[in-house]
């Protein structure tokens, strides 16, 4: 009987660990997400000051998150998401838009990539 209740235990933590994981990734992936939909409206209207400041803080905030994602993930995604950020600040302080676009939606598909990869579809599973 005692191996059973153990066993429940552990079971249960596992999910409740594995539930966490999915829920946080999915977040931190939507959150980016629409800072860089933010950024992208900013530089649409030529307000690159803004845009670039904004920008910096979410590669600050990216640098600090990536850590613990790439703990709960190991996905070359999760650098190339980080490079295509740094890559956004570069082009905004190079005043290459056509290029921070190209990035912009590098990341944004890199984060719905991240996001996507965590949810318990049979492919992920296989």
């Amino acid at each position: 009987m005692k191996r059973i209740i153990i066993s429940l235990i552990l079971t249960a933590i596992v999910l409740g660990a594995s539930v966490f994981e999915v829920i946080y990734v999915g977040k931190k992936s939507d959150d980016y997400t629409d800072r860089i939909k933010k950024i992208d409206a900013m530089l649409s209207n030529n307000d690159t000051e803004s845009a670039l400041k904004e920008c910096r803080a979410l590669e600050s905030d990216w640098d600090g998150d990536a850590e613990k994602i790439y703990t709960l993930l190991s996905h070359d995604t999760v650098d190339s998401v980080g490079y295509g950020i740094s890559g956004m600040r570069a082009y905004i302080e190079n005043d290459n838009t056509d290029m921070y676009y190209f990035e912009s939606a590098g990341a944004k598909k890199g984060l719905a990539s991240i996001k996507g990869s965590e949810y318990p579809f049979i492919e992920n599973i296989l």
